[in-house]
């Protein structure tokens, strides 16, 4: 179950930063009168990160024991 739980936060990590990338492009965007740049930064580097990030906590799971697996079998 925590190798599931790890996932589930990986998908949480992507949509938080993808949301709050553009988020906060469209709240420069109103700031600054520039509709569409903002955002589309907001959203470049919202993914970006996202992918980069997520990669990187994908692999920690990857990596990692799986639990429960108390059997010394040889």
């Amino acid at each position: 179950m925590p190798r599931a739980l790890s996932l589930l936060s990986i998908g949480w990590f992507f949509a938080l930063c993808i949301v709050g990338g553009i988020g906060g492009g469209l709240l420069l965007d109103d700031l600054a009168d520039t509709k569409p740049i903002f955002a589309l930064i907001g959203l470049f580097l919202g993914l970006g990160l996202a992918f980069w990030g997520g990669y990187r906590l994908l692999m920690q799971v990857i990596a990692a024991p799986p639990a429960g697996n108390d059997n010394d079998e040889a």
